[in-house]
């Protein structure tokens, strides 16, 4: 069982991203579900992992797939229901695997009851939970954009003469969080599910709860494509916002060891950085998406890390992810002919080894890659709206490939999204027989990173190496772990103190001069 009292165990947790539509479908009509996460509960505890983070399973129209909530208090009958959730629960805490729910609170389904009563008049009590402009003559409020629907953010509402905003599509309003009964109630959601026994929330878009109180136009951005056609300066991460995770953590502080990690609607390591608090009093961790945008290369990583490291407040916790829900897979982003494998293993190294929470993303394990989903399959609202540039998200959010069998495993029926084509070659079932693949690469990495406290809190220090290695020491007490990381197709020479080779059961190596091949990871441990 889990020991409730443990104190940060998000600090050496691996947490596991799922999209439950994709995972497992347990009742054959094409779409994922908690009982088919719980199916598989048993693969995941193998694989190593501490904790899963799961994406909405709320009540929903679907419009943005379980982003857009009617009801923050129950489950879309297409994932199940709330014992469903409760069982799942129950069984992942058995094998000591923590369940982190996603919570959407910037914006509400406008099929919620809360959005219905409040577009009905401007008298309405909820009226004010929202954010509205009134209608004055034909030009919106503002220029800010809908990232989904590519046009004005501001829909008029017939019944009250006003505009009300919506930042993503139509169908999701935008909750005032400036209006303290409507604050009260996301709080009264955030206990109804960690008195259920959830472990946490992964917090969306949570840097845009507050928009400027002035809504000031938001200047131009020489960046011309969606979302970037503007500099977001009015529109989100406004300041108010720190005030709103203080009572956050308040709260999620009060049931003793609960986390909250936050998106951050940008790509700043600083904005990220931020969310922690001066005297990390608001969000446990906030993601920084640093390495989503970087190109391969060690020295790209590197830079990447320093700079989170340098601007994270004293005491507070990084954090590492190399692919979700919203980007294109890192295989696919780094892939390179043959070498495609040989780079995800040098990234698995990097993500796992690293001074920091790392966050997977279902099926990174094995290699899934993206692949283009054909105009008549995309579901993705920013993906219709956008087509034909691949701009999309269907490609991310393929299902799972669990084996060789039809619908790779996933689902008896035919998939909400068509299955990759190579998951007869590529799937969990033919690389957990097979001891050299990057399944087992990866569960090998968790599980020397879950033996070795060096690895999952020790303090890290830069080492020297030639062009194309990343190089690093994790220290804890008297044990010190060093790991090489070749980003090249070719051998390098590294100067190396020896010891244990951490990979390799009884190998050992002299200190020294000693050649990484291509794409090679060494990591050596010896008592300092």
């Amino acid at each position: 069982m889990i020991d409730r009292h443990r104190h940060g165990w998000w600090r050496e947790a691996v947490f596991y991203q799922i999209y439950p539509r994709s995972f497992m479908d347990s009742n054959g009509d094409g779409v994922g579900d908690l009982r088919g996460i719980e199916s598989r509960l048993d693969y995941l505890a193998w694989l190593g992992v501490d904790a899963l983070w799961i994406s909405p399973f709320f009540k929903s129209p679907m419009r943005d797939f379980g982003y857009d909530i009617s009801d923050y208090e129950d489950v879309d009958p297409i994932f199940g229901s709330l014992d469903d959730f409760r069982s799942l629960l129950d069984a992942a805490h058995r094998l000591d695997i923590r369940i982190v729910v996603d919570l959407v609170v910037n914006h509400s389904s406008d099929e919620h009851p809360w959005f219905k009563a409040a577009r009905s008049s401007r008298d309405d009590p909820k009226h004010d939970w929202y954010i509205w402009k009134p209608v004055e003559g034909r030009r919106p409020p503002n220029n800010w954009i809908s990232l989904f629907e590519q046009r004005s953010a501001w829909y008029p509402n017939e019944a009250t003469g006003e505009w009300y905003l919506a930042t993503f599509t139509r169908n999701q309003p935008e909750f005032n969080w400036r209006n303290p009964e409507l604050r009260e109630a996301i709080y009264r959601v955030a206990r109804f599910w960690l008195d259920l026994g959830a472990d946490g929330f992964r917090m969306d878009v949570a840097t845009a709860y507050f928009k400027d109180a002035e809504f000031r136009s938001n200047p131009p951005s020489p960046v011309l494509v969606p979302d970037l056609l503007q500099r977001h300066l009015y529109d989100r991460n406004r300041p108010e916002v720190h005030g709103v995770f203080r009572e956050f953590r308040a709260l999620a502080d009060s049931y003793g060891d609960r986390m909250l990690i936050g998106e951050t609607h940008g790509q700043d390591p600083a904005l990220a950085a931020s969310c922690h608090g001066e005297r990390n009093d608001e969000l446990h961790m906030a993601f920084n998406f640093d390495f989503l945008f970087r190109p391969w290369g060690a020295e790209s990583f590197r830079r990447s890390a320093e700079r989170w490291y340098e601007v994270l407040p004293d005491g507070a916790w990084p954090n590492f992810t190399l692919s979700n829900h919203d980007q294109k897979r890192h295989y696919y982003r780094y892939r390179s002919g043959a070498d495609s494998d040989a780079r995800a293993r040098v990234a698995a190294a990097m993500l796992l080894c690293l001074r920091g929470t790392p966050f997977l993303y279902y099926g990174e394990e094995f290699g899934m890659s993206c692949e283009r989903v054909p105009r008549k399959a995309l579901r993705d609202p920013l993906g219709l709206s956008t087509w034909p540039l691949p701009l999309g998200r269907d490609a991310e959010r393929t299902p799972m490939q669990w084996d060789a069998s039809p619908n790779a495993g996933f689902s008896d029926a035919e998939p909400w999204l068509p299955v990759n084509r190579d998951y007869k070659d590529k799937n969990v079932e033919a690389q957990r027989a097979d001891p050299g693949s990057l399944l087992t690469w990866y569960r090998r990495l968790i599980r020397l990173r879950s033996l070795e406290p060096a690895l999952r809190i020790g303090e890290l220090r830069w080492l020297d190496a030639p062009a194309g290695v990343m190089a690093f020491r994790r220290s804890f007490g008297n044990r010190e772990i060093d790991v090489w990381l070749n980003f090249v197709a070719r051998a390098k020479t590294v100067t190396t103190l020896g010891g244990s080779v951490l990979d390799d059961p009884g190998e050992t190596i002299a200190a020294g001069d000693r050649e990484l091949g291509p794409y090679e990871v060494l990591i050596t441990a010896r008592e300092a």
